[in-house]
């Protein structure tokens, strides 16, 4: 009869209770963090749909009822907005057109959806760094509170430029076209909305781009002296990557877009050279 080594049974078993206690809280610990991450995002799709009815059922404030242009007698914030834009970008000589009987209804929600975005965003990233926070190290939390505002603030500066001066260009050069080809001066009205939201949200985003350039210096990923040297190339891919972005035909609106984003460049480059002098500086002193 085989003699039974108790000692080593003794000692798989543990081990093997020790393995599924691990593969357990693993698998409690990875549950957690699925049910943490479905509670964020149901808060941030509440939110937005929140935002989306607010937005989408504000009245103007300058005239709330009454007026030709409503409906069932309560004028729409965001029907005043397209209005506002009609006559402010294409003029008395231009009208829209609805090509489609669902055209201002999309055109309606289109506007409202993306404004609720923009509404709903600062609770939505609220949400998302509580959920990734507890993984990163405390320098890494600060870097991101760091850059919350600057990101924030550059966007806003590039929508502004590009609502106010790049798309009035935009939607001049393309209303030039008209004549030579005998058209109706007529617009369409999903078209119109659409390059309406598209032109700043390309601003908007093009002038960010320091806010990904400094962290990296920081990081001591990047430097000061790389940016220089890339400055030729920079200069031949922006102009490159605005005009394949821009919808100008003629590209002569992507020279007020490609000027302040050089600028930005610029002063990407001057801000990592105190970034590097600073850095520098502490270590001489022993900081």
């Amino acid at each position: 009869m085989p003699i039974r080594d108790t000692g080593v049974t003794e000692k798989t078993e543990e081990l093997g209770k020790e393995e599924t206690l691990f593969g357990s809280a693993r698998g409690e610990s990875t549950l957690a963090h699925l049910n943490e991450l479905a509670t964020r995002l149901k808060k941030s799709l509440i939110a937005y749909v929140i935002a989306l009815v607010l937005v989408s059922s504000l009245p103007d404030p300058l005239s709330p009822f009454g007026g030709t242009n409503t409906l069932f007698g309560y004028n729409f914030l965001l029907m005043s907005l397209i209005r506002d834009a009609e006559a402010a970008y294409i003029g008395p000589n231009f009208k829209l057109l609805a090509i489609s009987p669902a055209d201002p209804v999309l055109a309606f929600l289109d506007l409202s959806m993306v404004l609720a975005l923009v509404v709903s965003l600062p609770y939505i990233f609220h949400e998302v760094y509580g959920f990734v926070a507890p993984g990163l190290y405390q320098k890494e939390k600060r870097a991101v509170r760091k850059y919350v505002l600057p990101f924030a603030g550059l966007f806003a500066l590039g929508g502004i430029f590009g609502l106010l001066v790049i798309f009035p260009i935009v939607m001049h050069i393309l209303l030039l076209f008209y004549a030579p080809f005998g058209l109706a001066n007529l617009i369409s009205l999903d078209g119109f909305v659409n390059l309406l939201l598209l032109v700043p949200v390309l601003t908007g985003l093009a002038f960010t781009f320091p806010v990904f350039i400094i962290p990296l210096v920081e990081m001591k990923m990047l430097s000061a002296k790389q940016l220089s040297s890339s400055r030729k190339w920079v200069y031949i891919l922006v102009p490159l990557g605005v005009s394949i972005a821009n919808p100008d035909p003629t590209d002569l609106s992507s020279i007020p877009i490609i000027i302040p984003i050089l600028i930005l460049f610029e002063v990407s480059i001057l801000i990592s050279k105190r970034i590097e002098k600073k850095r520098m500086k502490n270590t001489l002193i022993g900081v």
